[in-house]
């Protein structure tokens, strides 16, 4: 009779752990994809030419608001702020916030094609931890070898 009863608790348990699991998934969205895609509005005229992977959205406050409301929720690895607009780098995706009367226009991408598109404000800014990078021999003495 005893083992059977934590046959029964470890089942409910895992039932528990998948239900707020989904919960937490669902409330916030899948990463800052989703969280964008959830909160403002999708502007399909605003996708940049020539770019399937970019989508666009718009909120009618300031970059700097937008920003501190996905940063809140989804950390960035790296962010970098100039007179064109708010970078920010996770993983997998990049958010690029940019002014744009009377708010933002928020830029949602892979984070290579952002930084190619955008090298000339976070080339040196937003750092690199891609695998990208690892065939690279210039990384100091006996890297690589």
């Amino acid at each position: 009779m005893k083992p059977r009863f934590w046959f029964v608790i470890a089942g409910a348990a895992a039932v528990l752990a998948l239900v707020i699991g989904l919960v937490a998934i669902f409330s916030t969205g899948t990463g800052p994809h989703g969280y964008v895609a959830k909160n403002y509005t999708r502007a399909a005229h605003l996708d940049l030419p020539g770019d399937s992977d970019n989508r666009a959205y718009t909120s009618p406050k300031p970059p700097s608001v937008v920003a501190a409301e996905i940063t809140s929720k989804w950390r960035p690895q790296s962010q970098y702020a100039d007179s064109s607009g708010i970078y920010l780098r996770y993983s997998g995706d990049a958010v690029i916030i940019q002014p744009q009367a009377p708010g933002s226009v928020i830029h949602l991408m892979d984070a290579d094609r952002a930084y190619r598109r955008y090298h000339s404000h976070v080339g040196g800014v937003w750092g690199w931890s891609s695998p990208h990078g690892e065939s690279f021999r210039g990384r100091g003495p006996g890297a690589g070898k």
